[in-house]
C-alpha cells in the first residue's frame, strides 16, 4: 500500500463508520447554532432584523428579548453596544409599522 493511500480518505473495504456519521450530522451544517460566544452578537442582529416585525407588535414578546438580551449582557456574552444596535432595529421597525410603510 502507497503512502498515499494510506492517508487518503478513501475506505478500501467500503464499510460506513457509524462514529464518523453521527459526528457528522451532530456538527454538520444542518445544525444552525451559534456555536462561539463570538457569534452572539451577530445572532443578536439578525433575531432583531428576522423577528423584527412579530417582536414590535408584541409588546411582552419585544419585553422578553430585551431581558434575555439583559441576561446575555450580565454573562459578558453582549456588549451594550449590541444591545443598543437591537433596540434600534426595533425602534426602526416600529416607526415604520406605525407610518405603515
Amino acid at each position: 500500500m502507497s503512502f498515499e493511500e494510506v492517508l487518503s480518505d478513501h475506505d478500501s473495504e467500503g464499510e460506513i463508520d457509524d462514529d464518523v456519521v453521527d459526528l457528522e450530522e451532530r456538527t454538520g451544517p444542518v445544525n444552525c447554532r451559534v456555536l462561539a460566544d463570538g457569534h452572539i452578537p451577530w445572532a443578536c442582529k439578525a433575531f432583531s432584523e428576522l423577528h423584527g416585525q412579530l417582536l414590535v407588535q408584541n409588546p411582552s414578546l419585544r419585553l422578553c428579548w430585551r431581558l434575555f438580551m439583559i441576561k446575555l449582557w450580565n454573562h459578558n456574552l453582549l456588549d451594550a453596544r449590541t444591545m443598543d444596535t437591537c433596540n434600534r432595529i426595533l425602534d426602526g421597525i416600529q416607526s415604520k409599522f406605525i407610518n405603515g410603510i
